[in-house]
């Protein structure tokens, strides 16, 4: 079954579950409870509580993934419900005839991504506008596909603060969205770091967040199973930034003994470029040939685990 990060899915009309890898084991997807629906109600969880749900009423989702040495979520491919694609999302919002507030913005927001050139088919809508447990404060994770759409984009938002058409997000956004990272950074270094990134940006009264997802032939091939090893905090220079925005998001680096450190957090994504020095806490991990990584973003949270230029 073709599945890619930033799909969802849904076992008994329930549990949804978003795709964290577009590596299946042991015929699971490997995924990790984002909503639970309770009744017509949809509620989102967060790292900690998703791990309990499951644990307590689910344990036989509880599963290791032998190729990333972490506790995941596997859904048994034969008791998928249904996949929700965030592309199709798009095409959906498109033919609304009475859009509500939320999804104005989103279509404001689609259109003007095609009218600068991005096809339609390399969009996508991701999270509670997808599942439609959208409500006023709902922020609009918005997916690009392919690396070069990705950065075209990134130059869009920029031409499209400067004409007013989007905003960026003022101090009260930005505190708001630290907060629910429960970011490691204090919120002046977050702001710092994010601001350049420009992969944020308000259309109407909404947050955006864009993500990209790699396309067939641009996504690094993984050299593990890996093994964790322990808690590490490295100093290195970024060497390569090539891979900084996407998911899984690499930097290469200038380390002795770690080269490469990956983030799985979208906290972290973007977070620095070529030739700055960083500071870097994560888990170090080890392939079979003894080559060590280190990954920040064992969980959503990423608590105790970060990215941070040094000056």
């Amino acid at each position: 079954m073709l599945l890619r990060p930033k799909d969802y899915i849904t076992i008994e009309d329930k549990l949804f579950f978003a795709v964290v890898s577009d590596i299946q084991e042991d015929e699971r997807a490997l995924t990790f409870l984002r909503y639970v629906k309770d009744g017509k109600d949809m509620r989102k969880l967060n790292t900690e509580q998703a791990q309990q749900y499951i644990r307590d009423a689910y344990p036989e989702l509880v599963f290791h993934s032998q190729s990333a040495d972490i506790d995941l979520h596997g859904i048994p491919l034969k008791s998928i419900k249904q996949v929700y694609k965030p592309e199709d999302t798009v095409t959906s919002l498109l033919k609304i005839s009475s859009p509500d507030k939320k999804q104005q913005d989103a279509i404001k927001l689609i259109n003007l991504m095609i009218d600068a050139g991005i096809d339609r088919n390399n969009i996508g809508i991701t999270g509670s506008l997808m599942l439609n447990s959208h409500n006023i404060e709902s922020d609009i994770d918005m997916v690009i596909y392919g690396r070069e759409n990705f950065f075209k984009t990134r130059d869009l938002i920029k031409q499209y603060i400067k004409t007013g058409e989007l905003s960026n997000l003022d101090k009260p956004d930005w505190e708001n969205a630290w907060q629910r990272r429960d970011c490691d950074l204090d919120l002046d270094e977050y702001i710092k770091h994010e601001k350049r990134k420009l992969n944020k940006c308000v259309c109407g009264d909404t947050r955006i967040d864009f993500t990209m997802i790699p396309v067939t032939g641009e996504s690094v091939m993984e050299s593990g199973p890996f093994k964790k090893l322990g808690r590490k905090t490295i100093t290195a220079t970024v060497i390569d930034d090539t891979f900084a925005f996407d998911f899984p998001a690499r930097f290469y680096t200038d380390h002795d003994s770690i080269e490469e450190i990956v983030i799985y957090t979208a906290t972290y994504i973007g977070q620095a470029e070529k030739d700055e020095k960083i500071e870097a806490r994560g888990y170090v991990e080890e392939d079979p040939e003894g080559n060590r990584r280190l990954v920040v973003g064992t969980s959503r949270e990423a608590t105790g685990e970060y990215i941070r230029i040094i000056e």
